[in-house]
């Protein structure tokens, strides 16, 4: 199946461009020694930060390395203008250069670059992400796929709340953690109690109703065995108790879906109650 798609900009009118783009940036090796922070504008490497640089040097490949922004400064040197983690990452994987753009920019306009560059930069979306990590063959990500189509769950992006339908979801992030967490059974039952009652529950796969209802069903293992407990769930108002949790006070320490996951067990223990013989 095809899957490129050309760069269209057919959607763009009505934009007003300034009259300069500046000159032309070159693209070269440089030693990383040659390479500096300008502390005058960039800030230093945090403790998150060197979680990062230890991440980046721990997986290092250079298709996933994008090239620094440099400019060139007094002394034969070149400030890094975007790049100060992965450039870190790569000394300490050993590297010597690193591959640069380099941009003719003086202090001022290098720390105008810094701002415009991060203020800039689009962060992908979690969707976005699992779809790429798919295409490469994560197993992780085939394994979570694999658990949303027998749950009748699919994960979408870019879609509006009032486009949502049965089984859609964006909270692609719980749902990683929830298979890292629990077992399969876990998750499929806990993920199909939600899509499987009355209308489905459009738009309430969230963060809150998938934990709650994961932590329900894998303590409570003889919910998960009952064979019509799933079907009494069509007179559970996920709305209603989602509605109450987030009016509820929150408890210090305490995650807020626990009190729709408590919703959620009383519920299921009256209506286990009443199927007894």
């Amino acid at each position: 199946m095809e899957t490129l798609r050309s760069i269209d900009v057919s959607d763009y009118a009505g934009i007003s461009y300034s009259e300069s783009v500046g000159p032309a940036p070159q693209l070269q090796w440089i030693e990383i020694g040659q390479l500096a922070v300008d502390e005058a504008y960039q800030r230093g490497i945090t403790l998150s930060g060197r979680k990062q640089v230890r991440a980046i040097a721990q997986g290092f490949r250079w298709t996933h390395f994008a090239p620094v922004i440099v400019a060139p400064v007094e002394g034969g040197r070149f400030a890094i203008i975007d790049g100060q983690h992965r450039t870190t990452a790569a000394r300490l994987r050993g590297m010597k250069s690193v591959p640069c753009m380099v941009v003719q920019a003086d202090g001022p306009e290098q720390a105008r670059a810094f701002s415009a560059v991060n203020m800039q930069q689009t962060a992908v979306r979690p969707p976005a992400v699992h779809k790429a990590r798919l295409a490469a063959g994560d197993a992780t990500a085939l394994r979570l796929n694999a658990i949303c189509d027998e749950a009748g769950v699919r994960i979408v992006d870019n879609t509006p709340a009032n486009r949502m339908k049965r089984g859609d979801t964006v909270a692609v992030m719980v749902l990683y953690n929830m298979e890292r967490l629990y077992e399969r059974d876990v998750l499929v039952t806990a993920l199909r109690a939600i899509v499987d009652a009355g209308d489905g529950n459009v738009g309430l796969l969230k963060v809150e109703p998938i934990s709650a209802y994961c932590d329900v069903f894998a303590r409570r293992q003889e919910f998960r065995e009952h064979p019509a407990i799933i079907d009494s769930l069509d007179d559970f108002d996920l709305t209603a108790a989602f509605n109450r949790m987030q009016q509820a006070p929150r408890v210090a320490g305490q995650h807020r879906w626990r009190v729709l996951a408590t919703d959620l067990e009383t519920f299921l223990d009256a209506a286990r109650k009443g199927m007894m013989p």
